[in-house]
């Protein structure tokens, strides 16, 4: 009995040490971390722009002022570029020459790191900034002009000796911060087809090719050295520069024996240059449908980077209603989260006028009624009706087609809404909750829930109501059977 005693509590410190990685959920839409749903509500950060740049300086009290501010605001993710390669004296790069690593953006990401696992956020770590990389080639480190091995990024994926410092970064990121829970995934490459393949004109079979043989070798790589580590492996993701991937290049980087989730960047000609914030909603609903289609509803898809890249700064208010109707029609439709919007601001970073929009999300999300662990965000857009004698948007999505007991959804207009009816046969039996939500900012959060109504339903229901502003949130989930 004493030896059996020995050999547990043996087990319990050992395994007391394991870490626990964020995973995905149970319905494949969102992620998990210790059972709690994550549903992704945050945007895209760098350590040289003005929301991080003190931490260069050693300032960590700034940089946890801002933490602070996007917890409150209900920040839970970042997806943030390991270096940042804009600057040409090579200051933000963690490495130059390859292979000697800078201390000032190691210092960075243990600030980052820890900040991350005070205020509960999760990061999306990639670890090149191939943008910068090809605008700065000439004085990049793997550039064979500073002694580097390739003389080229059209070479970054295919050559072996690049390959092998590719895997020492990660290594380093790894052995150094791969113990973090706050790590949500480790994006192995930004806009993958496009900085090593498209932009030297390759053909679509030659990138896809080169794609993804270069994935399957690193997160090989990475999912061997974690388990060893840890006993466990972090998420890995890519992103695509295209919206949508179609054709030869859809077949070879849509799979999943080598990443466990897709993103993609959602810059259509709406978003790049805005011109009408339901044109926007439409577009990423219209994407969101088409990947979770492919995906069968089984995947986490989501937008990892977006926003008016073509006509930046745009005025305050309408970049709010741009960026509201992204992040709610992303939501709504089944996108997983919100979306991961590129600030386009100036200051280069997100303004509270743009971080006000995030707080009656993150509140409808946090509240009760909603199993984000067992939703799987299928859009329900032809079974759920909203209909109105004003001019409309409406998105939504369920738990399930076959056994619907759950729905969000959002519906917008160019003018205060006023009367509109929501009807649906789709609902299993039983007795269920409507709640209507405000998604515009308020410091008072019992202040976002506009109504509620019970209702019973056994083949349909029909209910109108009458809405004083130009959009509103909803949910719609049952409470007894």
């Amino acid at each position: 009995m004493k030896r059996l005693f020995v050999i547990f509590l043996f087990l319990a410190v050992a395994f007391s040490g394991i870490a626990s990685f964020v995973k995905i959920s149970p319905a494949g839409k969102y992620f998990e971390h210790n059972g709690r749903a994550i549903v992704p509500v945050g945007f895209n950060d760098a350590i040289t722009w003005p929301s991080l740049i003190s931490l260069s300086y050693g300032n960590k009290e700034a940089a946890e002022e801002y933490f602070e501010k996007l917890s409150y605001y209900g920040v839970n993710t970042l997806r943030i570029m390991f270096e940042y390669a804009q600057d040409r004296s090579g200051l933000s790069l963690f490495e130059s020459p390859l292979g000697t690593y800078n201390d000032t953006v190691i210092g960075i990401w243990d600030n980052i790191i820890s900040l991350a696992e005070k205020y509960n956020i999760y990061l999306i770590i990639t670890p090149w900034d191939p943008f910068w990389m090809y605008e700065n080639w000439d004085v990049n480190p793997y550039n064979t002009d500073n002694g580097g091995p390739i003389s080229t990024m059209a070479e970054f994926l295919t050559d072996e000796e690049a390959l092998e410092w590719q895997k020492a970064r990660f290594k380093f990121m790894i052995e150094r911060y791969g113990a973090s829970e706050q790590i949500l995934a480790w994006e192995l490459n930004n806009e993958i087809e496009l900085w090593y393949g498209h932009i030297f004109y390759k053909a679509d079979y030659s990138v896809g090719n080169e794609a993804r043989k270069w994935i399957e070798e690193i997160s090989t790589f990475i999912r061997a050295l974690e388990r060893d580590l840890y006993g466990e492996t972090h998420l890995l993701t890519v992103s695509t520069a295209k919206p949508a991937l179609t054709g030869i290049l859809s077949g070879k980087l849509y799979r999943f024996d080598h990443i466990d989730f897709f993103t993609t960047h959602f810059y259509f000609d709406t978003i790049k240059d805005p011109k009408d914030p339901m044109k926007i909603a439409e577009d990423v609903v219209m994407n969101i449908n088409y990947h979770n289609y492919l995906f069968n509803d089984s995947i986490p898809f989501m937008d990892s980077e977006s926003g008016p890249i073509d006509r930046w700064p745009q005025p305050s208010r309408f970049d709010t209603a741009c960026y509201k109707a992204f992040s709610w029609a992303h939501l709504a439709s089944g996108g997983t989260g919100i979306g991961m919007r590129w600030p386009y601001t100036s200051p280069h970073l997100m303004p509270d006028y743009l971080l006000q929009v995030l707080k009656p999300i993150s509140q409808f999300i946090e509240s009760e009624g909603i199993d984000w662990l067992d939703f799987s965000g299928i859009n329900l857009d032809n079974e759920i009706i909203v209909s109105s004698d004003k001019d409309i948007f409406h998105t939504c999505s369920g738990n399930s087609l076959e056994n619907l007991t759950s729905v969000i959804g959002w519906v917008a207009s160019k003018e205060t809404i006023g009367n509109v009816v929501i009807e649906s046969s789709a609902l299993d039996e039983g007795t269920y909750l409507l709640e209507i939500w405000s998604d515009s900012y308020e410091r008072d959060v019992d202040s976002y829930i506009l109504g509620s109504f019970e209702f019973d339903s056994k083949e349909d229901f029909s209910l109108q109501l009458s809405i004083d502003q130009s959009s509103f949130a909803y949910k719609i989930y049952r409470i007894e059977s």
